[in-house]
């Protein structure tokens, strides 16, 4: 299963990156240099971008990860992460247009003045600038982090008008980015009012049975994840999978028996390194994918604008992934393991002997158990593909 997780991760970045290069914009007519001048399309062709280093993107990227990691439910850590990277890609290329942005337009931007020179100055301020005003807002805990680390790139970038610009740029792309998200709904704990009957969800198991400060009695998280608007994908039922395995199924009824011999805190048949499989899925994806993108960003050298495109197309495609898989859960509405077992003995199957005490070796998540089983690259957007 880590095998197969991994080449999920190396097939997604792979196709990120040749994303970084289908859609750059084309020189052959000269009409459509529109979105930029001609000296500046001519100017990154010849190196000025790939003269810009990832040390300043990567920086942020690893702020942003060591703010928000295991601090948050995934997916509302998922989001953060699009929505910052992607301010971040967006600032760079309002500086010198070479990729098609997400929400900051960057048509009639005059890049003619920008240089080998001087491209760090300008650069540097606009990603600092956007991801400390993103950081600010979707994570405020790390708000004055995020002030020193800005204060602390910015001090070192002599004044000048670019380096102002910069600094504008960069605002304009956080504000964008909250624009366009502006209809988003806040994704939160909510109290599960469902039925009892067999195969239904049910949120009868603790913690999360009980209520606490941080969510109500028989909470489940983010039900309605699925009516979110995708970063790239078309609709969050677009890969909507194929209906969960009756009870009385054979399907059924073999998951069942694996899950409740190897999948419990106590259960002696699970070997040492299924246990360790189990840890390694129970992560969130947004930061492992994430640790992954920047050792390729690494290794292959990218200059920034490859930096920022791979790792926001990344955490975009992450998300979208988040909001597929939700919107199956709660559309399909399946039991956990933890209480299918639990009720094995009423559920009107006689295959299946219950267990009143069994309990998952890792917490169950209080969310419904469907999950999508669909190859991760296809939830980037057609026009990156």
């Amino acid at each position: 299963m880590k095998t197969k997780l991994k080449f999920l991760g190396v097939v997604l970045l792979v196709c990120s990156l040749g994303a970084c290069e289908k859609d750059e914009l084309e020189i052959v007519d000269l009409d459509r240099s529109a979105s930029a001048d001609l000296k500046a399309v001519k100017n990154y062709n010849n190196g000025m971008i790939k003269s810009y280093s990832n040390e300043t993107v990567l920086t942020w990227n690893e702020f942003l990860s060591n703010s928000i990691d295991n601090s948050l439910p995934q997916p509302f850590e998922a989001k953060i992460y699009a929505m910052v990277t992607l301010a971040m890609h967006d600032a760079l290329n309002n500086v010198v247009p070479k990729y098609e942005t997400y929400a900051l337009d960057n048509i009639g931007v005059d890049a003619g003045d920008i240089s080998k020179k001087n491209i760090h100055s300008i650069a540097d301020a606009a990603v600092s600038q956007a991801a400390r005003d993103m950081i600010a807002v979707l994570y405020p805990d790390a708000q004055a982090a995020a002030d020193d680390l800005l204060t602390s790139i910015l001090s070192g970038i002599e004044d000048s008008e670019l380096k102002t610009r910069g600094i504008l740029i960069g605002q304009d792309a956080a504000a964008a980015m909250f624009e366009k998200r502006a209809n988003d709904f806040p994704l939160r704990f909510e109290t599960f009012v469902g039925t009892t009957e067999p195969g239904d969800y049910q949120s009868n198991w603790p913690p999360f049975i009980n209520a606490t400060p941080m969510w109500p009695a028989n909470a489940v998280y983010a039900p309605t994840l699925g009516d979110l608007t995708p970063f790239g994908a078309l609709s969050g039922d677009q890969f909507r999978n194929e209906t969960p395995n009756a009870l009385n199924s054979a399907a059924y009824l073999a998951d069942y028996n694996e899950v409740k011999s190897l999948g419990c805190t106590t259960c002696p048949l699970r070997t040492a390194e299924q246990t360790e499989i189990g840890a390694f899925w129970i992560e969130s994806t947004a930061s492992s994918m994430n640790r992954v993108a920047r050792t390729l960003v690494a290794q292959e050298d990218l200059d920034g604008w490859e930096a920022a495109r791979l790792i926001a197309l990344v955490e975009m495609a992450v998300m979208d992934g988040y909001i597929a898989s939700f919107e199956g859960k709660y559309y399909f509405n399946f039991w956990r393991p933890i209480s299918a077992i639990r009720a094995g003995d009423m559920d009107g199957i006689d295959q299946t002997e219950g267990d009143l005490e069994w309990t998952s070796n890792f917490t169950t998540p209080p969310t419904p158990n469907f999950h999508q089983h669909m190859p991760i690259p296809v939830l980037l957007p057609p026009q990156f593909l």
